[in-house]
């Protein structure tokens, strides 16, 4: 049997998390299973493979010798808390991916995560942040530069192919933003910025896809600003749906900024998804996107919460047509070669290699 990476989930990931699922499934040097803490009652969105329910396991030791664990991945650093204990009991290595509000010392993020990850800090085996932003604000919680590496998400590059794209001259032109309705998303703030644009480009639209507890606010933005016909919120989609939506849009928008909580990114998916099928991104200069996002080459970063300047750059395009093919040209190359899930699965694997051999 090949040397096993249990992967801990403590509840059922949602619709928008495949690019978890995803470094979880395409394992080619080790096998991957899955332990948790929640009933496979056929309702999750992606198909579990050699799933455990920790209830189910009686002699954890014992069940970790026969499936030849050779380490835990838990993939938030929430849920690797609560998992620790039984690797130390264990003597099981556990590797933690670090994503947004669990990597952030930000506001009252900081006294938090320093708090909750004293023992996370001193056990774990290897920390994998999703971005050198995060990597950085680690190093400021606490944790041991040596066990930590960062690990960029890749993405599935045939569900997004490339395409050239223009401004129409006729009809409709589509603005598109995909987020969870949470406040670090910033889709106020982008609700203000496409309310600035659409007075000079009437024929603008903005679709939004996702959930969340913002969504009655950003409806009543939308209305005191009278934009109802101009704006359409579409809720939650899977995969397949984003990618038909992003066929059919002309230009991308993330307003992303740091939450009143400390909550932030790492690097958006949405982003590296919308760069791979050729539509020109309009993000901000919050946490990893200038990892992605080169200013003015393959996109156009505003600060934080400046509708005025995110205008700008959703003008920028409007106005400027005829430079979007050299902008989205380089932007798919980046994606090719920093981001394609197939690299990213290898250079995962080969980071397990490496603090596995340590031992």
């Amino acid at each position: 049997m090949k040397q096993t990476i249990a992967h801990f989930l403590h509840e059922k990931m949602k619709i928008n998390q495949r690019f978890i699922y995803n470094q979880m499934v395409h394992l080619k040097k080790y096998r991957p299973i899955m332990i948790g803490s929640f009933a496979d009652d056929g309702s999750h969105p992606f198909p579990l493979i050699n799933y455990y329910h920790l209830n189910d396991i009686d002699d954890f030791g014992r069940f970790a010798k026969e499936q030849n664990i050779v380490a835990i991945h838990a993939h938030h650093g929430k849920h690797a808390v609560e998992i620790l204990p039984l690797c130390i009991a264990h003597r099981i290595p556990l590797v933690v991916s670090i994503r947004g509000r669990d990597g952030s010392a930000k506001h009252q993020s900081l006294r938090r995560n320093q708090k909750r990850y004293n023992l996370l800090k001193q056990h774990g085996a290897l920390f994998l942040p999703v971005c050198r932003y995060l990597a950085n604000e680690l190093t400021t919680l606490g944790f041991p530069p040596e066990k930590i590496q960062v690990l960029y998400g890749g993405i599935e590059l045939d569900l997004f192919p490339y395409r050239e794209r223009t401004i129409p001259e006729n009809g409709d032109i589509i603005i598109l933003s995909i987020g969870r309705l949470v406040e670090k998303k910033g889709f106020l703030t982008l609700v203000r910025a496409f309310w600035r644009v659409h007075a000079v480009h009437p024929r603008c639209r903005l679709r939004i896809i996702g959930s969340g507890k913002e969504e009655e606010n950003i409806r009543r933005l939308i209305s005191e600003l009278k934009l109802d016909p101009f704006v359409d919120l579409l809720g939650a989609m899977d995969a397949a749906s984003i990618a038909r939506e992003m066929e059919r849009a002309h230009l991308f928008c993330l307003a992303s900024e740091t939450a009143s909580d400390g909550d932030i990114e790492g690097i958006p998916n949405v982003l590296k998804e919308a760069m791979a099928s050729g539509l020109p991104v309009v993000s901000t200069n919050h946490a990893g996107i200038p990892e992605l996002i080169e200013h003015k080459r393959t996109g156009y970063l505003a600060p934080e919460r400046d509708d005025i300047e995110l205008a700008n750059g959703i003008r920028f395009f409007l106005e400027h047509p005829e430079r979007i093919p050299s902008f989205t040209k380089k932007a798919r190359k980046v994606i090719e070669q920093r981001f394609d899930i197939t690299k990213q699965i290898k250079v995962q694997e080969r980071l397990y290699d490496e603090f596995i051999k340590r031992g």
